[in-house]
């Protein structure tokens, strides 16, 4: 099988119709993985009946308690088949002819130099039009490693992966018992150490921004231990780009703060975990913002109460 679709999804039965009807219009060898997170909604009960109509293969599980999206993928990469395996959220839909403009980006890359790539990245598409930076000098592919995409070109928008299976299953979000969200960076960041990605200018998947009931609008310390470690990774690991994303820095710097505090980390520790002395510096500056920021969290907490 070419392509795996694999969508974990929590009390979203209301949304995965709108999903299935755009995967019911690709062409091309794919599947459905849906990895239930433990929905107390009708969700198995809208999969059942989108199996029975579908002309492509859906597979279901289910998880008997909620244990976050990055558990859910895992799972679902397990059970996956396909050569590539796309990550679409179930608030999601898939755009007109997605799957073939991914494969057919995937196969244009030569054959002795395929085992150089992780997968295939694809833009993002909302009601206010495509996320994010174009590929310069008018091309619509560009090959480079996640970091020079991420630095250097400016891809830092929401994007839609679709990578190899076998690189997957080397690289798992990781899973603790406290940890209900991982963002999707630390995987990127994981991978890249490794492999290219071939970034495509079209997008490919319709991306619903902050819905009600999205990550977003969680409270930040429900999602500060899946965040911290990204921004520590940053600090750590990717340094030597400041130059080229100076602000970027300084609030992820904040941001490291801010989630090292929630989870009991403090100051001391912190700049203990930071290396090197310019990333000690950068997070030392970052402090005062992200010691704000969580006070005003704390704050926000006990007024909801």
């Amino acid at each position: 099988m070419k392509i795996s679709i694999i969508t974990p999804t929590y009390n979203r039965a209301y949304t995965l119709p709108f999903l299935y009807e755009s995967l019911a219009h690709q062409n091309g060898d794919f599947e459905w993985v849906v990895v239930d997170d433990g929905s107390t909604d009708e969700t198995v009960e809208v999969v059942m009946g989108l199996q029975r109509k579908a002309n492509f293969p859906i597979k279901y599980f289910r998880q008997q308690a909620n244990m976050g999206p990055h558990v859910a993928r895992n799972r679902a990469v397990q059970e996956s088949i396909g050569e590539l395996v796309g990550l679409v959220d179930s608030d999601d839909t898939v755009l007109a002819n997605a799957l073939d403009l991914v494969w057919n980006a995937w196969k244009d890359i030569p054959a002795n130099r395929c085992e150089n790539f992780a997968g295939v990245m694809g833009r993002c598409m909302t009601k206010d039009g495509a996320l994010g930076a174009t590929i310069p000098n008018g091309l619509s592919c560009l090959d480079v490693s996640w970091r020079d995409g991420f630095y250097k070109y400016g891809f830092t928008e929401e994007r839609t992966p679709f990578y190899r299976r076998d690189v997957l299953r080397c690289y798992p979000f990781p899973e603790t018992p406290d940890l209900r969200f991982v963002v999707e960076g630390v995987l990127h960041r994981e991978i890249g150490r490794r492999y290219l990605l071939r970034y495509l200018n079209e997008p490919i998947r319709f991306y619903r921004v902050n819905g009600f009931d999205g990550l977003s609008m969680r409270p930040f310390r429900q999602l500060a231990g899946g965040r911290r470690p990204f921004y520590l990774a940053t600090l750590n690991e990717d340094i030597d780009y400041f130059s080229l994303a100076p602000i970027r820095f300084l609030r992820w710097a904040a941001q490291y703060s801010r989630s090292s505090l929630h989870l009991g980390v403090w100051p001391r520790r912190q700049l203990a975990d930071v290396r090197s002395i310019r990333s000690k510096l950068l997070a030392l500056a970052g402090l005062p913002v992200g010691t704000a920021l969580y006070v005003g969290d704390r704050t926000r907490d006990f007024m909801s109460k």
